[in-house]
């Protein structure tokens, strides 16, 4: 996997591989079905890092615009207490899966590199 770089992504250091980050998102996607709605909107803990917790937010059809993305991935600093970086989806595909897991990963390094 790359990162926005365009250099490789090695998170073997920090024990956590891009493969590990993508099993995590997928659980989180399937999760949302069973979580309670909020407000218009369902919300499941990805993971956690040091400061930062990864949350995948469920979008209910009846609460969108027009074509906004079904899914949000948000990277939450409880340093900062606000929302960082996120990336959105449409359907969760392959493409969108793949700049999600970077978007972990990328900030997964950089944690760990201050450490």
């Amino acid at each position: 996997m790359l990162g926005m770089t365009g250099t490789a992504l090695s998170l073997a250091r920090t024990g956590m591989s891009p493969d590990e980050i993508e099993r995590r998102i997928i659980r989180a996607y399937i999760h949302l079905a069973w979580s309670p709605e909020t407000a218009g909107s369902r919300t499941f803990t990805v993971l956690r890092f040091g400061m930062l917790e990864a949350w995948l937010t469920g979008i209910q059809e009846t609460h969108r615009l027009p074509d906004p993305p079904g899914v949000r991935l948000d990277l939450y600093s409880h340093a900062r207490h606000a929302v960082v970086d996120s990336c959105e989806c449409a359907e969760l595909d392959a493409a969108e899966l793949a700049r999600a897991v970077t978007l972990i990963a990328r900030a997964w390094q950089r944690v760990h590199n201050l450490h």
